[in-house]
């Protein structure tokens, strides 16, 4: 009897399945054809032209050239090794900046300023002095990348917000009207490889396209200018993220309408393997002859930066006593230039070629007549002439002459009094010009008090006999002789 419940048991498991087995059995399948796969074999990724630059034969130009590190930018130092391996063939050296408050006073001894893809935005003093730089010859370099941003979050819903390069970019850029797009640049029909990798082969004559026949950059932001120049334009088939349209007015690059500025929509392509590819070679070897060609202008603005070579030649008018305070003054002088990487050399005659500081004084107009006539000044009795403040009072100022040649650039510092010299020479310390009025050419210093109103005071005091008005006090009585004497 179990047995049969046993065996009903059993059955009414395998039945349903065996059932199903059947109502689905279409009998045992035959052999299935291989299917068709391609030949990755025979696949090859389009070859890609490679350059490599010639850094042997290139032009000693020198300079220095700042790197911007003070806007929270987006990259390492080896994603530029290609630009700055340009920079240093050519002579130049790249120092680092990551104070904006120093910005002005290192701008003085540059040639050049890079900033890659900044996220910060410049503060309208760094960009003025920035302005300034360029105003005076300095060259600007501008690197952005859509492939780079950092998460911000909000502070109350906590959620993620990307903050890319376009926004601080552009917050420097606007001075010489050039625009960033908050995009990217694509082409599905003609790349490098990837859509985003873009090539362009329609290029602006200028220095900077000089020899390109064509350059990719990856992941670009486009770049705009309504007075500017577009460096880099693509083929109608570079189209924009933002309206997947070709827009003629925007590139990737864009030149400054003065040519001091130029704007990159990338900065990948600095960085190898991309650096070799096509002509991106080319273009680098350019940018650096680009940024370390540029003439800088030599005036009283990049003050004390103002000699060309290393060696400056001081000399001392024959009229001043060299006293153990001028001697202290000079000595402290020199040790600043030191520090400024000048090396001070004394002269017993005045120089006639060559980097000079002149120092004399008022008096000894004959000497410097030809420095006064040149900087439109004249040193009367009681005041100094000036074209560009006008008349000032001679006494308590000095006066710096600056004048540039071919021959060298020379440093004219006159002063009324020894003491009013020892405290002109100490402009050449920290401070600087900031007690001056300055032009280009001539600079007037406050040095001493001038008139001393106290000195000249000729009150008298009153008698001690003699009372003043409302005074309870009296003059004492003459005393009356007495019999003894």
């Amino acid at each position: 009897m179990k047995r049969q419940y046993l065996t009903i048991a059993i059955l009414a498991l395998l039945l349903p399945a065996l059932l199903r087995g059947l109502w689905y059995y279409r009998g045992f399948p035959s052999a299935r054809p291989e299917v068709a796969t391609p030949d990755y074999a025979s696949f090859s990724r389009p070859a890609v032209a490679i350059n490599t630059p010639d850094l042997e034969n290139v032009e000693q130009l020198g300079g220095t050239v700042l790197l911007d590190t003070a806007h929270y930018n987006q990259f390492t130092l080896s994603e530029i090794d290609a630009l700055a391996s340009a920079i240093r063939a050519r002579g130049g050296n790249i120092k680092m900046i990551v104070d904006p408050l120093l910005l002005e006073n290192e701008l003085k001894s540059s040639s050049a300023y890079i900033t890659v893809s900044p996220t910060l935005p410049f503060f309208e003093y760094e960009a003025q002095a920035l302005k300034n730089f360029t105003e005076r010859g300095g060259k600007i370099l501008v690197f952005t990348d859509a492939t780079r941003y950092f998460l911000g979050f909000d502070y109350i819903s906590g959620n993620p917000i990307p903050y890319g390069d376009v926004n601080a970019a552009n917050s420097l850029l606007k001075l010489w009207d050039i625009s960033v797009n908050n995009d990217y640049l694509y082409n599905t029909e003609k790349n490098e490889g990837n859509f985003r990798n873009v090539l362009f082969d329609d290029f602006a004559k200028n220095e900077l396209t000089f020899g390109l026949s064509e350059v990719a950059l990856y992941g670009a932001r486009s770049v705009e200018s309504a007075s500017g120049l577009i460096l880099l334009q693509g083929a109608e088939t570079n189209l924009s993220s933002t309206d997947d349209a070709h827009d003629p007015n925007a590139g990737g690059a864009v030149l400054s309408e003065d040519e001091t500025v130029a704007a990159f929509g990338d900065f990948t392509f600095l960085s190898p393997p991309y650096s070799t590819y096509i002509d991106n070679a080319v273009l680098i070897q350019n940018m650096a002859d680009f940024i370390l060609s540029g003439e800088r202008a030599a005036n009283l603005d990049v003050f004390p930066y103002l000699f060309k070579g290393k060696t400056v030649k001081v000399y001392v008018s024959s009229e001043l006593e060299k006293s153990s305070s001028l001697i202290s003054a000079m000595g402290t002088m020199q040790s600043t230039m030191r520090f400024l990487n000048y090396k001070l050399e004394f002269v017993d005659d005045l120089p006639t070629s060559g980097d000079a500081i002149i120092i004399g004084s008022f008096e000894a107009t004959d000497e410097f007549d030809a420095y006064l006539k040149k900087a439109d000044v004249e040193i009367d009795s009681d005041v100094l002439s000036t074209v560009a403040f006008g008349d000032v009072s001679r006494s308590g100022n000095g006066l710096l002459l600056f004048n540039a040649t071919n021959k060298g650039n020379t440093l004219v510092m006159l002063a009324d009094t020894p003491d009013d010299i020892i405290s002109l020479l100490g402009v050449m310390g920290y401070s600087g010009l900031s007690s001056c009025l300055t032009s280009d050419q001539v600079a007037v210093c406050s040095v001493g008090s001038g008139d001393y109103y106290y000195d000249d005071y000729s009150g008298e005091e009153t008698p001690a006999e003699t009372t003043t008005e409302g005074s309870t006090e009296q003059a004492p009585e003459e005393a009356t002789p007495t019999p003894s004497g």
